[in-house]
């Protein structure tokens, strides 16, 4: 039986944290992926992400509506609290470890390392990534949260009794529809990232083929990034102010304790490394605030403990490799 400790340590951590599931999915893995040969980096994707794909993504009307509401809603006392921090904060950990994953693989590209630590590695990594880190956020998402975000985002009678109330509803359907979408492209794009890893790790390929197979991963794991990017993007600029805006405070608690029946001990844990990287390495001394805000103490404090025991054994410790201390 836990000790009196442990249990508050852990209500307590699972209490303020939301936005990820403790399930992970096995990726398939095809006999023989097959390399595109493409150049590393998606053009298509990362000029959305830089040169205002989102308002190319989703028509115009429907996010100058959003704005417009967010604009004349944040001067008339609303609600204004977001509670579910969790959720964006996973996010910014997935974008992190998708780029560690991408200098991972670039690091063994450039050195031809065909070693089997280096090409376990890559494996362990890549699981970590898309079996574990991207399958929590995606099953949560699936199973619970998207469906919250349309209860509370896509219904009319959101908005009251106003003109714009349909429009404003269908504008929210558009955002969240195009969220679903770039969340079923991002696991397409994972499973042929755990494809091609998984293939480059195999003792009967070629020198060459392993560095096909090699280049394909930087490949993906940049479309991976980038296709994060867009997604946080979007989220940021239209979802999280709405949800303050929109949801009351009981109704984001409520769903808060729905998410808690979804979520397990060790997972959340494990997750709560890797977020409380992702704040930190941002550099933004809000999201640190936040944090320290949204967080207890208690369960802050057991954070280097649960990365030596916890994040790193889960395969998280792959994304450093090859990289020298700082």
């Amino acid at each position: 039986m836990r000790s009196t400790t442990s249990t508050i340590i852990v209500a307590l951590l699972i209490f303020c944290y939301l936005g990820v599931t403790t399930t992970c999915f096995a990726a398939a893995v095809s006999p023989t992926p097959t390399p595109s040969g493409e150049s590393c980096r998606s053009d298509s994707i990362a000029a959305d992400v830089r040169g205002g794909g989102i308002a190319n993504s989703i028509d115009e009307k429907a996010i100058s509506l959003i704005k417009q509401f967010l604009t004349t809603s944040s001067t008339d006392g609303q609600n204004k609290e977001l509670l579910i921090q969790g959720w964006r904060w996973h996010c910014m950990s997935l974008i992190r470890d998708a780029d560690r994953l991408e200098r991972l693989a670039a690091h063994l590209y450039s050195n031809k390392v065909d070693d089997d630590s280096g090409l376990d590695a890559l494996l362990s990594a890549a699981d970590y990534v898309v079996n574990f880190n991207m399958a929590g956020l995606h099953r949560i998402e699936t199973t619970m949260f998207v469906k919250w975000l349309r209860k509370n985002l896509c219904n009319v009678d959101a908005f009251g009794d106003g003109s714009n109330a349909a429009a404003m509803a269908t504008a929210f359907v558009k955002v969240i529809d195009k969220i679903d979408s770039q969340r079923v492209d991002c696991e397409k794009i994972g499973k042929d990232l755990y494809d091609n890893a998984s293939a480059s790790s195999r003792s009967s390929i070629t020198t060459d083929q392993r560095q096909r197979y090699l280049l394909e991963v930087v490949r993906l794991a940049t479309r991976l990034s980038d296709q994060l990017h867009l997604m946080r993007d979007l989220q940021e600029m239209l979802v999280v102010p709405s949800i303050s805006q929109l949801v009351s405070v009981s109704e984001q608690k409520s769903f808060n304790n729905k998410v808690l029946l979804a979520l397990g001990l060790l997972e959340s844990r494990v997750h709560l490394v890797g977020m409380h990287d992702a704040v930190w390495e941002s550099g933004s001394d809000i999201e640190k605030q936040k944090f320290e805000k949204e967080i207890p103490y208690v369960a802050r404090i057991m954070i280097e403990r649960w990365r030596k025991s916890l994040y790193a054994p889960k395969g998280a410790w792959a994304l450093d490799y090859g990289v020298s201390d700082k």
